[in-house]
């Protein structure tokens, strides 16, 4: 799967996921950090990447908006950092979503809470 990692997460989960197969991006090296999540995440639709993000909020009403506009949309799986501490964060996160991607290779526009 295409990744694009929210800069609130740790970048060294792109190598992990990386190492497992996908193909990730972080926000950084994306050029997109510091920028708005409207720009983030036009960037993940243009790109086709599954946004991967603890700002659940934002990206949940960020997602709904856009599909009630009947604009593109990508998955954007939530997560929370607490719940991805043992063994380091980013090798927790990226074998928690490379198992997320094998349950659901398919998965629909909008919002996931794995």
């Amino acid at each position: 799967m295409k990744w694009l990692i929210d800069e609130m997460l740790p970048p060294a989960t792109v190598g992990e996921l990386d190492a497992l197969g996908h193909d990730a991006l972080s926000a950084a090296a994306a050029g997109l950090a510091g920028t708005d999540d409207d720009a983030l995440y036009a960037e993940a639709v243009a790109q086709g990447r599954i946004v991967v993000t603890e700002n659940a909020s934002d990206f949940a009403a960020l997602v709904a908006r856009r599909l009630a506009n009947e604009q593109q949309c990508v998955p954007v799986v939530m997560v929370r950092k607490a719940d991805h501490r043992r063994g380091g964060l980013a090798h927790h996160l990226a074998r928690h979503l490379h198992r997320w991607a094998a349950d659901n290779p398919d998965p629909y526009p909008g919002p996931h809470w794995p």
